[in-house]
């Protein structure tokens, strides 16, 4: 084999190196879209389930496919469209169809607050899988967000979720 022949297959193996490479990467990018709903405490559920004792709001959406992460976006305003300090609780639909007793009302797990133990807030959070925990991923189905601005005035809450997969509100 002469050396223009190995030549030539070297460039040929780099070009195809480069063909596949670009390829993987145009294929493995998803695009990212915001999702937005904005309500108000007279049109939202009454949440059960309260955080910190006060007045708490329910929100449902549902991720049509599987995700790697989502970032969720919350803010309140006051009647005035003042921001206030918002609480929020990410939590998804626990499937319960493979046990034999299934629970009367959903069971619904926490994946992700935007507070931590000592009250400092984040008005985002970004949540990702935890592959060592089949409870806290983010496959298609219902999730659930929990609202709270703290009081029992009225509010109006804006909730931005940016994901890879299509977001649906449900009302």
């Amino acid at each position: 084999m002469t050396q223009n022949n190995i030549y030539t297959i070297i460039v040929i193996v780099i070009i195809f190196q480069l063909t596949i490479s670009c390829a993987a990467v145009r294929t493995s990018e998803k695009k990212t879209s915001v999702y937005s709903f904005t309500a108000d405490t007279l049109t939202l559920s009454k949440s059960k389930e309260l955080i910190d004792k006060t007045p708490t709001y329910e929100l449902y959406f549902d991720l049509m496919d599987n995700a790697q992460c989502i970032d969720i976006t919350v803010i309140a305003q006051d009647r005035n469209g003042k921001r206030v300090r918002c609480a929020f609780i990410l939590e998804s639909l626990v499937d319960m169809s493979r046990f034999q007793k299934k629970p009367l009302q959903p069971v619904y797990t926490e994946l992700a607050k935007n507070y931590d133990i000592n009250w400092r807030f984040q008005s985002n959070i970004q949540f990702c899988n935890d592959n060592n925990d089949p409870l806290k991923r983010l496959i298609k189905g219902n999730y659930r967000l929990k609202l709270s601005a703290f009081t029992n005035n009225f509010y109006t809450f804006t909730v931005d979720i940016k994901s890879q997969v299509p977001v649906e509100f449900r009302k």
